[in-house]
């Protein structure tokens, strides 16, 4: 069965979306977690479906990106591995990502 390895930054992630979506609509926040996860495990199993991403550091070669289900602002930055996918980040899609990477 695939599996999906979290970063260790991803959990802060989502909870920092969870808190700025939950101000409004906590139903929604929670949704949106959900939809994480189910993303999460929808790419293990087909690691190969994502955008590759082009960053300036050679170290970022890999990484690929995918909306979340239902929720198509929220990009997930993940890694194919062996038996399933490495989660790097889950930022919105209007950040500048480049940046983000760069304090990796």
């Amino acid at each position: 069965m695939p599996k999906y390895i979290l970063d260790p930054c991803v959990e802060d992630e989502l909870w920092g979306i969870w808190y700025f979506i939950a101000q409004d609509n906590p139903e929604a926040a929670t949704r949106i977690i959900e939809a994480a996860y189910e993303t999460f495990k929808m790419l293990a199993a087909n690691p190969g479906i994502g955008r590759p991403r082009q960053f300036r550091s050679p170290r970022l070669r890999d990484v690929r990106s995918w909306r979340i289900t239902g929720f198509e602002n929220y990009l997930v930055f993940y890694r194919p591995a062996a038996d399933g996918i490495q989660v790097n980040h889950v930022y919105h899609g209007a950040r500048d990502v480049e940046a983000l990477f760069g304090k990796k």
